[in-house]
C-alpha cells in the first residue's frame, strides 16, 4: 500500500468534475430603488494560481507542449494550478507523437472534450507523491478521474500501468511532476484488470491398472481363423498321476512258432 495522503475517489471526482466548480461567479445584485448612497457590489475572488505550480513546471521543462495544449483544451490548466497538492504523470511530446494521428485529432476535437478530460485526469493524483513512497511497492491508486491506476516500484524503474517514469520527482510548489514515456488510457487500467492469474499445469493422466487375469491374445490358425486361447487346467495334487508305459509294451507280441 502506498502511504500517501490520498483523497477518496468520490472526493476527487467532485473536485475535478468540471472547471466550473472552481470558478465562482459574482452574485447578481437585486434591482433596488435609487438610494442616496452608492450601492457596493460584493465580489468573490477566484483561486489564485501558485507560483512554480505543476503547470509552471511543465511549461519550463520544454518536453510537454502537447500536454499543455491538451490541458488548455480541456479547461484543466487553472484547475491544476490552484490545487494545494497534486501530482501529474506527464506524457512527453514523444509519447503523444506515438499515438495514432486519428486518436490525437479525435481527442483535440472540441466535441470530444469530455473524453479528453477523462484521459488527462487519469494522469493526475490528488496528492504530493514522491518516488520514495512508490519504490518497493505496487498497487492501485485512485486518480482524479475516479479510476484506479497501478503504480509499480518493484522493478528497476517506476512503472505506471504500461508506461515507464523517465524523470521522477520534478518538484513544484503544489506537488510533483513525473515524466512518462506513454499516454495512459483509463480503459487499459492494470489496477482494474488485476494481476494475471497463474495457471496451474494439469497433472498427467495416470495409466489404467493392468487387469490381473488378462486373457492372452487369440492365436490365428493356418486357415486364417482365430482360435480361442487355451488355458492349462490346474493340477489336483491329491489325485495320483499314472506313469506312461515304456515304449513298445502296448504293442501286441507275436508267437514266433505261429
Amino acid at each position: 500500500m502506498l502511504k500517501t495522503r490520498l483523497m477518496t475517489a468520490a472526493a476527487m471526482v467532485a473536485l475535478f468534475a468540471a472547471p466550473a466548480a472552481f470558478a465562482q461567479e459574482a452574485p447578481t445584485p437585486e434591482t433596488t430603488p435609487p438610494a442616496p448612497a452608492e450601492a457596493t457590489t460584493a465580489t468573490v475572488e477566484a483561486p489564485q494560481a501558485q507560483e512554480n505550480s505543476v503547470v509552471a513546471v511543465l511549461r519550463a521543462d520544454g518536453r510537454f507542449t502537447t500536454l499543455l495544449s491538451a490541458l488548455d483544451a480541456a479547461q484543466l490548466t487553472t484547475v491544476l494550478e490552484a490545487q494545494p497538492a497534486v501530482s501529474i504523470f506527464a506524457p512527453t511530446d514523444e509519447a503523444f507523437a506515438a499515438l495514432p494521428e486519428a486518436d490525437r485529432t479525435r481527442l483535440m476535437d472540441p466535441a470530444n472534450v469530455e473524453e479528453l478530460r477523462a484521459l488527462l485526469l487519469y494522469h493526475v493524483i490528488a496528492a504530493d507523491v514522491q518516488s520514495s513512497q512508490i519504490t518497493g511497492a505496487r498497487g492501485g491508486v485512485p486518480t482524479a478521474g475516479g479510476a484506479q491506476v497501478q503504480l509499480d516500484g518493484t522493478g528497476d524503474a517506476i512503472k505506471i500501468d504500461g508506461a515507464t517514469v523517465v524523470t521522477a520527482d520534478i518538484d513544484a510548489s503544489n506537488g510533483a511532476v513525473f515524466a512518462i514515456d506513454k499516454v495512459l488510457t483509463p480503459s487499459a487500467s492494470q489496477a482494474a484488470m488485476g494481476d494475471e492469474q497463474s495457471v496451474t499445469p494439469a497433472e498427467p493422466a495416470q495409466p489404467a491398472p493392468a487387469a490381473e487375469d488378462a486373457a492372452p491374445p487369440a492365436q490365428t490358425t493356418a486357415e486364417g481363423q482365430e482360435q480361442a486361447p487355451t488355458t492349462a487346467e490346474p493340477i489336483d495334487e491329491d489325485q495320483p498321476v499314472e506313469a506312461a508305459p515304456p515304449a513298445g509294451e502296448d504293442e501286441e507280441q507275436t508267437d514266433p512258432q505261429a
